[in-house]
C-alpha cells in the first residue's frame, strides 16, 4: 500500500510551494467538478431525511422532546414541575443549542432533519477539507465519505458525537492548511474548534487531541535535525489550544462532577464487530456490499498508484482503530465510547487519500462509481425509512390525543438489541423512545427523556421519588406477562403517590408498551385501554382510594 512521507509539509500541505495548475487541471479543472460532485452526493445521502417525516434513528426523538422541553419549560407548568434547567457548559449539548436556535424558525421536527442534513454536510466536506488541506490542493477522493456518512453511530442518534466527528475533520483541516501561514492563527483555530469539540462530545474531544498530537508529533521527528528544545517548545504551545476546553469542563461544567465509572469488555465480538457493522442502517447486505466497495475502492487506488495515503494522517487512523480495541465501553455515564471511535477511523483513512498524479479518466470513472454507490444506498434507505415512518405517524397521532400535562411511562415489548456482527438491530422501527412523541404533541411529562445532572442541560426532577425511580435508560422491558406486571405495579405506585399528593388535582398517567398490542393483557391490574393497535398499547392507569383499592380494571381486548 502506498504511503507518501510522514511529513505534512513535504506532501503537498499548507506550508509546501504551489502546485503547477497544469498538474491540478488533471484532477478536474478549477476544482468544480469536486465541488459539485460534493453537492450531488450529500444531497443522495439525504434522501431519506428528506423524504420521511420522522427518521427511524434509535435515540433522534428524545433529541427533540429534549429540546422541546427546553424551548417550553416555563410555559407548560407540567414540565416546569418536573424538569429544570442546567448548566450549557456540557459536552454533549452542542445539538441542543442547534436545535433551539432552529426550532422557533421551522418547528422542532423539521429542525431534527436540518440538523441531520447538517451532519451529513459536515461530514462529507470535513472528509474533503482534510484531504485537501493534506493534499494542498482539492481533491475528489476524501468523497468517499459520502458512502460512510450513515453509519452505525448515526442511526443509534448520538447527534453531538456525530457533530463532533464533522467538526473534528474540520478542525484538522485548518490546523493542516494554517500550517506555515500563521501559527498564530492555527493556535487560534485549534482553540476554537476545541471548545466547539468539547460541546459537542468528550469523546470528539480526545480525538481532535490525538489527531493534532500525532500531527505535530510527525512534524517534530522530520524536523529533529533542528533540535529537541525547539520541538519541545512548539509541541507545548500546541498543547495549549486544548486549555481552554479543559478549564471549561473542569471549572464550570457540572460533567466534570461525574464518576468516572470504567467498563471494560474485551471480547472479539465487542471489539472487532464496530468495523464489521460499521455501516448499519438495517439493511445488511447493502451495507456490507457499500464497505465492501469503499474498501476495495481504496486498495484499488492507491494500487493505481495515482493516489497515495498521507502518512500523518494514515497514521491517525490507525491510532484510531487502536483505540477501537483498548478503550472502555463506558465512562463517566456514556456507553459504546470504544464502537464510537470506529468510524472516525475509516473517515480519517478516506480523507488521507492524497492524489500522485493526474488521473482524469480514473477520475470520471470513480465519480459515476460513487454517484451510482451513494445513489442506491439514499433511494434504498428512503424506501426502508417510509415504511417505517408510517408506523411511526400511527404512534404519533395517538399521543397526540393525550392531554397536556399527563405523565406517560414507556416500556418495550422487545429486548434490547446492542448489535450483531453486521447489523445492529433486527426489530424496526425501533421503539424505545417513540413515546418521546407525546412530549412534543401533548405536552406530556415521559419519564425516560435523556434529562440527567452533568450529562444533559435539561434535569427530571419529579417531586416524587415514585417517579423519578421509573426513569429508566432507555426505557423498561415488559416482555413477558411477569415484566409486565411487576412494571404496572411500579407505575401504579407513582399514580398513587401522585394522587395522594394532589387529590383531584393529580395529572393522568399512562402506560405506553410498544412491539404488543392489547391482546392478552394482564388481568387484574388498574388499567383501562386508550388505544390498541398491533405494536403498540396505550393504556391509562385508574385512579384508586384505599376504599376501592381491591377494585381493578382490566383488559383482555
Amino acid at each position: 500500500m502506498r504511503v507518501r512521507g510522514m511529513d505534512y509539509e513535504a506532501e503537498g500541505g499548507a506550508s509546501a510551494s504551489p502546485q503547477p495548475r497544469r498538474e491540478a487541471a488533471g484532477h478536474w479543472r478549477g476544482g468544480w467538478p469536486t465541488l459539485a460532485l460534493m453537492g450531488a452526493l450529500i444531497a443522495l445521502a439525504a434522501l431519506p431525511v428528506l423524504l420521511t417525516e420522522s427518521p427511524p434513528i434509535f435515540d433522534y426523538p428524545n433529541h427533540l422532546a429534549r429540546v422541546h422541553i427546553l424551548a417550553n419549560l416555563d410555559a407548560v407548568p407540567g414540565f416546569a414541575a418536573n424538569f429544570s434547567l442546567d448548566s450549557l457548559l456540557l459536552p454533549n449539548v452542542l445539538s441542543d443549542l442547534i436545535l433551539l436556535a432552529l426550532q422557533p424558525v421551522l418547528g422542532i421536527e423539521a429542525a431534527g432533519r436540518a440538523l441531520l442534513v447538517l451532519l451529513l454536510a459536515l461530514t462529507v466536506t470535513g472528509a474533503v477539507a482534510v484531504g485537501s488541506a493534506a493534499a494542498g490542493r482539492l481533491s475528489p477522493w476524501p468523497l468517499l465519505a459520502a458512502a460512510l456518512v450513515w453509519n452505525e453511530v448515526l442511526i443509534w442518534g448520538f447527534l453531538n458525537y456525530a457533530l463532533g466527528i464533522g467538526l473534528l475533520l474540520w478542525g484538522l483541516a485548518a490546523w493542516l492548511h494554517l500550517e506555515g501561514r500563521s501559527r498564530a492563527a492555527q493556535l487560534l483555530a485549534g482553540a476554537l474548534f476545541g471548545v466547539l469539540l468539547f460541546l459537542a462530545h468528550m469523546v470528539a474531544f480526545g480525538l481532535f487531541a490525538i489527531a493534532i498530537a500525532l500531527v505535530e508529533l510527525v512534524r517534530a521527528w522530520r524536523h529533529r535535525a533542528d533540535g529537541v528544545w525547539p520541538a519541545a517548545r512548539r509541541l507545548a504551545l500546541s498543547a495549549l489550544v486544548f486549555l481552554p476546553a479543559l478549564a471549561l469542563f473542569w471549572a464550570v461544567s457540572p460533567a466534570s462532577g461525574l464518576p468516572l465509572d470504567l467498563r471494560f469488555t474485551f471480547t472479539a465480538w465487542q471489539k472487532l464487530s464496530p468495523f464489521t457493522r460499521l455501516l448499519s442502517t438495517g439493511n445488511t447486505a447493502l451495507d456490507v456490499a457499500t464497505l465492501a466497495a469503499v474498501l476495495l475502492a481504496v486498495a484499488a487506488l492507491v494500487a493505481s498508484r495515482r493516489v497515495a495515503l498521507h502518512g500523518p494522517l494514515a497514521l491517525v487512523a490507525l491510532v484510531f482503530v487502536v483505540l477501537v480495541l483498548t478503550l472502555p465501553y463506558t465512562a463517566m455515564g456514556s456507553y459504546f465510547l470504544d464502537m464510537r471511535v470506529a468510524i472516525a477511523a475509516a473517515l480519517m483513512l478516506v480523507a488521507a487519500l492524497v492524489p500522485l498524479r493526474p488521473a482524469p479518466r480514473l477520475t470520471a470513472a470513480f465519480a459515476a462509481g460513487l454517484l451510482l454507490l451513494v445513489g442506491v444506498r439514499g433511494v434504498a434507505m428512503a424506501g426502508d425509512w417510509a415504511a417505517q415512518d408510517r408506523a411511526y405517524r400511527d404512534i404519533k397521532r395517538v399521543l397526540a390525543q393525550l392531554p397536556e400535562g399527563a405523565i406517560v411511562v414507556p416500556a418495550d415489548a422487545a429486548p434490547f438489541e446492542i448489535g450483531y456482527w453486521v447489523t445492529t438491530r433486527m426489530v424496526r422501527p425501533a421503539h424505545e423512545h417513540s413515546a418521546a412523541y407525546a412530549a412534543i404533541h401533548s405536552n406530556a411529562v415521559v419519564v425516560n427523556i435523556f434529562a440527567r445532572k452533568g450529562q444533559n442541560p435539561l434535569n427530571f426532577t419529579p417531586e416524587l421519588d415514585e417517579l423519578g425511580a421509573l426513569a429508566l435508560n432507555p426505557v423498561a422491558r415488559a416482555g413477558d406477562k411477569a415484566l409486565l406486571r411487576r412494571f404496572i405495579r411500579s407505575v401504579d405506585a407513582a399514580a398513587r403517590a401522585l394522587q395522594a399528593t394532589h387529590g383531584s388535582a393529580a395529572p393522568p398517567v399512562y402506560i405506553a408498551v410498544f412491539n404488543r398490542g392489547c391482546g392478552n393483557w394482564p388481568r387484574g391490574v388498574p388499567t383501562r385501554p386508550i388505544s390498541c393497535g398491533k405494536d403498540h398499547a396505550l393504556m391509562r392507569v385508574v385512579p384508586r382510594t384505599p376504599a376501592d383499592e381491591t377494585v381493578v380494571v382490566g383488559s383482555s381486548s
